[in-house]
């Protein structure tokens, strides 16, 4: 030792810079190789304290032989550098105590499972067993499922403490059962068809008896399993926001939530993100019926309300999308309405809908608008069937090729559906979606009929306009809705559709809904004026009916109407109408007329007050007839008239007179 030290005093400075450089950085080489190996091994994960589970899961895993390293660090020199620097990153983190505040969490490349001495690529060449499930790796990892690059910690994962790298059978089902914005189960219907994964072709006819129940009578047959496994999903994978704040706080982040394919791209194919962080479990399995769980006719009775549930949700099984239900878009389902209990073959519990639903949350009147809609769809729907059966008919019997025939029949076929989607799922659960389908049945019927050469038109009332105002969301139908005003018939589609005229010309809804606002001088403002003024009897038919005297198929005209003298001689001045007094006589009578007019409106209101008094103190029991109603009727058409018997004071005086004969008591014999 002492002549080594003699050595090294004699020689140069610089060779001995060059030796204890040399020293120091085999003693280093050393160092990061021991450190190197030694980080390696599995037991130093146990060094950050959170490790402790994965550590006990991989010691009870199948992979307990093989080291962390092996799978966590990419395969090559290249992949083991980069491994060792996110180690040495996560482990500032942990010195840092940054893993407080989330999860550790590691990238396990595909090519760390397929690499030499591990799976290798023949792993997807053929099937394994897998919990009686025969499973394809190249299906899952060679083809795009769902739209979607799986990777193989997609499936093999650890999200439960004792089982490391395991299939996680949660995300199996998040794929195959998880309900699409669909009706039905996912678009795609192998994945959601039970035999994609209970194949029992591939089990050994002598491994049948084995399972809880014999399937060996159920395989010869080939029956359905819903017949039987009906009510197998529990969960429904929603996602929540909640689960994204939990990650990501940038505002441009959480706006692409609606980005599926994005997302899942970012999530699953670039980075191990597990499926239950973000997606809610589902499980897959078999629910035993408790006696205090309410049995659920759907799951027997499969789509049975299918028409209904389309109705409300605005569109159709072929893709056709319109105006879904303003209450399936706040939120609103079948319950709402279906509230009453009724009795089905002896069952109670059936829930029903009646008007008074609709009453119970709009208040008074909504269930005469609900019989308004039904009588309109009746309608609509004779009306449609008879233009379906014609155009049928027509189409068969004209002579074109077979191929130039199926391409018409088939758009009858579509009119068929439309028809069986409203007349089946009823109106009433989607008022405008129901009229849109009308009205796309008879577009096609006359798209049948154009590709068979022939002509059709459809009616008049589709071919128009539909009501213009936002009211028609409820009140559809009615423009098909003829109400008395004023004593005369109003028609809702003269007006409406005809004219054009908006709701709110003549409704208001600022002191109570569908106010009628509607005064006679807007009326007057359309209807008396040049070239309807010489029209009265459109609009004042008791009034004419009076003056010609067939009021009550009578038969006594006035004076004047035999005289052939017009109502605008007395109600029109310089193209205006007026409304005339007494002394309108004056222009063709002398002054005693004046009088006399009066003279006849008093008497008349005279005998009015008398019959109304009889009317009034009639016996109950005649109250309930035919004469007392045509009594009281025929009164309401004097007392309304503003001419108060002057358009034809012989008939008005004689039929209030009977009315009172046929009132008063008949006096006793003397």
């Amino acid at each position: 030792m002492a002549r080594f030290t003699e050595k090294l005093r004699r020689l140069k400075p610089r060779k001995k810079t060059l030796i204890g450089v040399a020293i120091g950085a085999s003693t280093l080489l050393l160092f990061l190789v021991l450190s190197a190996e030694y980080t390696s091994r599995p037991a130093f994960c146990t060094t950050c304290h959170y490790m402790e589970p994965y550590y006990q899961s991989w010691q009870l895993s199948t992979h307990q032989e093989v080291t962390c390293v092996k799978c966590h660090f990419p395969p090559g020199v290249e992949g083991t550098i980069r491994g060792k620097m996110a180690g040495l990153v996560q482990l500032v983190n942990y010195m840092g105590r940054s893993y407080t505040r989330r999860k550790p969490w590691a990238e396990i490349e595909d090519a760390s499972c397929l690499q030499s001495g591990c799976h290798e690529t023949r792993l997807l060449e053929g099937t394994v067993p897998f919990q009686g499930v025969v499973f394809d790796h190249e299906a899952h990892l060679g083809e795009l499922r769902k739209g979607k690059q799986l990777r193989c910690t997609s499936c093999h994962s650890q999200v439960v403490q004792g089982e490391h790298i395991l299939v996680t059978e949660t995300t199996c089902f998040l794929c195959h059962m998880k309900q699409d914005d669909d009706v039905n189960l996912v678009a795609e219907t192998p994945l959601s068809d039970c035999k994609t994964c209970h194949d029992w072709s591939a089990i050994p006819p002598d491994h049948l008896p084995d399972f809880r129940y014999d399937h060996t009578e159920v395989v010869r047959q080939d029956l359905d399993c819903m017949r039987c496994h009906n009510k197998t999903i529990v969960g429904d994978g929603f996602v929540p926001l909640d689960n994204c704040v939990s990650c990501h706080f940038e505002a441009e982040r959480l706006d692409k939530y609606d980005d599926s394919p994005r997302l899942h791209r970012v999530h699953i194919t670039e980075n191990k993100i597990e499926c239950t962080q973000c997606h809610l479990r589902i499980q897959h399995k078999i629910q035993q019926l408790s006696p205090e769980t309410e049995l659920d006719c759907g799951a027997c009775h499969d789509e049975t309300h299918k028409e209904q549930v389309f109705l409300f949700t605005g569109r159709d099984a072929n893709g056709y999308a319109g105006t879904p239900n303003p209450m399936f878009e706040v939120g609103l389902n079948c319950a709402s309405c279906h509230v009453f209990h009724e009795q089905l073959l002896g069952q109670a519990g059936v829930r029903k809908a009646r008007p008074q639903s609709c009453e119970s949350c709009h208040g008074e009147g909504y269930a005469h608008l609900l019989q308004i809609w039904e009588t309109t769809a009746e309608t609509r729907l004779r009306q449609l069937d008879r233009a379906i059966t014609g155009v049928e008919r027509t189409v068969r019997g004209v002579r074109i090729q077979p191929d130039t025939l199926q391409a018409a029949l088939a758009y009858v076929d579509k009119a068929k559906y439309a028809m069986h989607l409203v007349q089946v799922g009823k109106a009433v659960h989607n008022l405008s979606f129901s009229d849109q389908l009308i009205r796309k049945s008879y577009e096609n019927l006359g798209t049948a009929s154009k590709k068979a050469g022939v002509r059709y038109t459809p009616p008049a009332s589709i071919a128009a306009s539909t009501v213009p105002s936002e009211c028609a969301n409820c009140h559809t139908g009615v423009e098909e809705l003829s109400v008395p005003y004023r004593g005369r018939p109003f028609s809702h589609n003269v007006h409406t559709v005809g004219q054009d005229i908006e709701c709110k010309t003549c409704h208001s809804n600022a002191r109570q809904h569908g106010e009628l606002v509607l005064t006679a001088q807007q009326c007057n403002s359309c209807h008396h004026r040049p070239p309807t003024l010489d029209d009265c009897a459109s609009c004042h038919q008791t009034e004419t009916a009076f003056y010609a005297g067939t009021y009550r198929d009578e038969d006594t005209p006035d004076y004047m109407f035999d005289a052939e003298i017009p109502c605008a001689d007395c109600h029109v001045s310089n193209n205006q109408v007026r409304r005339p007094d007494a002394a309108i006589c004056l222009d063709c009578h002398d002054d005693e007329y004046m009088a006399m007019a009066g003279q006849w409106q008093r008497e008349v209101r005279t005998l009015a007050q008398e019959v109304r008094s009889l009317l009034d103190g009639a016996p109950a029991a005649f109250k309930r007839t035919a004469d007392y109603d045509a009594a009281r009727s025929a009164l309401i058409d004097i007392e309304g008239s503003s001419a108060q018997g002057v358009h034809n004071y012989e008939l008005t005086t004689d039929l209030l007179k009977k009315i009172k004969r046929t009132l008063q008591p008949t006096p006793p014999d003397s």
